[in-house]
């Protein structure tokens, strides 16, 4: 009895497994022939990938977006800088060009002063320069 048994549960184990192993191979072959070609979201979507595939796209333009207006931003950056840069250089030689025109315009005076014979702020004694010819206290 015991063997007629065990004999009886083998044959439902093995008849379990034939119509599984049947069942899913059915399902499996009902899956491949009824697939569409592009799934809906592709459609509407207008593309022949699959959802995900476009999901990806999307989410690498943005990200390519972002770098470029990252990009766009550091450039404007470094433009203002470089602007700003000109601007104090520029200022600079135009100091220095105005200091260089001073130091030419009194040392002509002081050349013209010693030439005429004008004693004054440019002799040493402490004195100012006078415009009037011949004036001494």
């Amino acid at each position: 009895m015991a063997f007629s048994l065990l004999a009886y549960f083998f044959s439902m184990v093995t008849a379990f497994a034939i119509v599984m192993t049947t069942l899913v191979g059915f399902g499996d072959s009902q899956l491949r022939a009824t697939r569409l070609p592009h799934s809906a979201v592709s459609i509407i979507a207008g593309s022949d990938r699959d959802a995900l595939t476009n999901f990806d796209k999307a989410k690498e333009e943005q990200k390519a977006a972002e770098a470029r207006k990252a990009l766009e931003a550091q450039r404007a950056a470094e433009a203002r800088e470089a602007a700003k840069k000109l601007a104090r250089a520029k200022l600079a030689h135009e100091r220095k060009q105005a200091a260089l025109a001073r130091q030419q315009q009194e040392r002509e005076a002081r050349d013209n002063a010693l030439a005429w014979g004008y004693p004054g702020q440019y002799s040493g004694d402490g004195r100012l320069y006078s415009y009037a010819p011949g004036f001494e206290r």
